[in-house]
């Protein structure tokens, strides 16, 4: 697909896929993704579906979900705690 873009290479997060198909060695070490970066990789993926999609009624449903996710990992970098997030997740 052409202009297709790898967002995981963007933000960087390659070395948080989990490694599907292999068994873990003990002592290989693998890094969990901060609430923060997943908040900021799902709102760039929203982002994008909104691009995409083909409906208005879709692309307002991404928009909405990306600005979310933006004021999400805008609270998580303020350092609210989870408990401060879902009370966000209510009231929408």
């Amino acid at each position: 697909m052409e202009g297709a873009v790898d967002i995981n290479r963007l933000l960087g997060v390659l070395e948080h896929r989990a490694h599907w198909g292999r068994g873990f060695a003990f002592g290989e070490a693998w890094t969990m993704e901060s609430n923060e970066r997943y908040y900021r990789r799902r709102a760039v993926e929203e982002r994008m579906a909104a691009q995409r999609a083909i409906t208005e009624q879709a692309r307002a449903w991404h928009a909405k979900l990306a600005a979310e996710f933006a004021e999400r990992a805008s609270l998580s970098t303020a350092g609210l705690a989870p408990a401060n997030l879902t009370s966000i997740a209510a009231s929408a």
